[in-house]
């Protein structure tokens, strides 16, 4: 049976949106037989470093990650770089692993993720590896906020793409696009959003965030506007 290991590209580690996804796809993947994944986190040292050697130690490599301003964490982005010596002696050696994706992302459309999607679609091939697909999910930054028995729809359809990822060495079109869920919203349904997102009640989480973080006073910086007019 294939090997698996997954790799949380997320800077929060065993704590994030990513794992929590990643973790249900990896119990589809167990369900349907395959072996217990090797599970490392890009946040730490240890992590980063054991993530070069098991990607060429394993059969299938599943990357998960937020969405940072429509790409990567800087983290993933310096693993990506770090693989890229490893991936051109697998192309020579003959053994290459199957790469799948996962991308998550505060926002509610799932549109937001696609030029990344395409970009990894395109680093497997360059990387002269097998593509897998990606998963991609919206509104990831609710599941922070909400008990994990309310995300029990989502967390049986990773559990689908996982079980699918062990039989098939590949995610079911179907199944990517049902746990994708809104692609984009209609001109009404964006309209009450853009009013609803006004409203102070609506950004409790956000400014509970912002104060956590320090960052309150700094909402509105703009450091390189003036760059930008110049």
């Amino acid at each position: 049976m294939s090997s698996l290991v997954l790799l949380n590209g997320s800077p929060r580690g065993e704590r994030s949106n990513s794992m929590k996804m990643l973790s249900r796809v990896s119990e589809g993947w167990q369900c349907a037989g395959g072996p217990p994944p090797e599970t490392l986190h890009l946040a730490s040292k240890t992590g980063f470093n054991r993530a070069v050697e098991a990607f060429a130690e394993a059969d299938v490599v599943l990357l998960g990650m937020p969405l940072y301003t429509d790409s990567m964490p800087a983290l993933v982005k310096t693993c990506i770089e770090a693989l890229a010596p490893r991936a051109a002696a697998a192309a020579t050696g003959g053994r290459k692993p199957t790469l799948a994706f996962l991308i998550q992302s505060g926002f509610s459309e799932a549109l937001h993720a696609r030029p990344l999607e395409r970009y990894l679609e395109k680093l497997t091939r360059r990387f002269g590896c097998a593509y897998a697909g990606t998963i991609v999910r919206g509104a990831g930054e609710a599941l922070q906020m909400m008990p994990d028995r309310a995300n029990e729809k989502l967390w049986r359809q990773l559990r689908t793409l996982g079980e699918q990822l062990a039989r098939d060495d590949r995610f079911g079109q179907t199944e990517l696009k049902a746990v994708a869920g809104t692609e984009r919203f209609s001109p009404l349904t964006a309209a009450i959003a853009g009013l609803l997102f006004k409203i102070p009640l609506t950004q409790f989480y956000w400014t509970g965030q912002l104060k956590k973080n320090r960052a309150w006073d700094r909402r509105f910086a703009a450091p390189y506007a003036r760059a930008f007019k110049s």
